[in-house]
């Protein structure tokens, strides 16, 4: 029979380095302890109401992992691993897949459980936002003082659940790498991914949970879109037409036009090339000549690219990779 070890996030770690960098900003990396599993865990307090978690381990037993905070907000958290299921103090429950993330308002009463599963990686991102600040940054989110006291009322309160979309995922992974933190030039730049992924999670949310409500939808007609940005997401680096898209999505071509740009906010053609340009970013890191990931997303002419890439970041593909190799 397998059994299961409840312990709060406090008793899980072991704190190896604490670190206080200018303007109130303090790092703390810790180790999970031996008798749990193996790997890491930082907590980041930027000193202006947002800070940063993040969780990197496998668990050696079952564990049930529980946190409690005395702090309102909200979380925008982003799972990297396995599926994760959270009970709340009211028993009901919500699981976040893999690659999905959610935002979720808490009360200063809030309580969660997490069930972890033996040999399973717990890998999570987030950020943490105090109410008074996130209400501010959260405008664009129609009656998001609405939410925030459903969540005062029952102690949390998931606004939005939804999956990791390209350009999230990439402003994530640098945070896979603790050592980045041990660093204060590094770690600032980190600080300005954080921010940059915070407010477009944010923007990203308004427009989703403005879409529906605004557009009616039914499921087939949704399944289809959804279909759609899946192969720009998978095929990127093919020869992409709106008609072969329409094809594989089973959705008329003039309907697959006017309703991704409603229900995306943007064209076919603007999706596909925003998503070549994000694996082009990632791909700079690696050692690949600027004509070779040109090639690799879908490009054959190299200073095409090299222009849209430009247009796009504001910055060259060969001043971005030596922006890369200075951290």
């Amino acid at each position: 029979m397998n059994t299961i070890t409840k312990i709060n996030y406090n008793d899980l770690i072991d704190i190896v380095k604490k670190t206080k960098n200018p303007f109130s900003r303090e790092i703390n990396i810790a180790e999970i302890k031996k008798e749990y599993g193996n790997g890491f865990t930082v907590f980041y307090d930027m000193g202006n109401g947002i800070a940063v978690f993040i969780r990197n381990f496998i668990p050696k037993k079952n564990l049930l992992f529980y946190e409690e905070s005395e702090v309102a907000g909200a979380s925008l958290m982003f799972n990297l691993g396995a599926d994760i299921k959270f009970i709340y103090k009211d028993k009901k429950e919500h699981t976040l897949k893999q690659n999905h993330f959610f935002v979720e308002l808490a009360s200063d009463k809030f309580y969660c459980e997490v069930p972890l599963k033996k040999n399973e990686p717990f890998i999570s991102f987030y950020i943490g936002i105090k109410e008074d600040l996130f209400l501010k940054l959260a405008e664009p989110i129609a009656n998001i003082q609405e939410y925030m006291n459903k969540a005062i009322t029952q102690t949390y309160y998931v606004l939005k659940d939804s999956e990791i979309d390209a350009l999230q995922y990439e402003l994530c992974n640098d945070f896979k790498d603790k050592s980045y933190l041990e660093d204060i030039l590094k770690s600032i730049y980190l600080e300005s991914r954080s921010t940059n992924l915070l407010h477009y999670t944010i923007e990203k949310v308004a427009k989703l949970l403005d879409n529906n409500t605004s557009i009616n939808y039914n499921k087939s007609r949704i399944s289809s879109l959804e279909r759609a940005k899946e192969i720009i997401m998978k095929e990127y680096n093919s020869k992409l037409s709106i008609k072969n898209i329409a094809y594989k999505s089973a959705i008329n071509e003039c309907y697959l036009k006017k309703d991704f740009k409603d229900y995306f906010g943007m064209t076919i053609l603007d999706m596909i090339q925003k998503r070549r340009l994000e694996i082009a970013k990632q791909l700079l890191k690696e050692n690949l000549s600027i004509k070779e990931v040109s090639q690799k997303i879908g490009y054959k002419n190299s200073s095409h690219f090299s222009k849209l890439f430009t247009n796009y970041f504001n910055i060259t593909p060969s001043a971005y990779r030596k922006e890369l190799n200075n951290f």
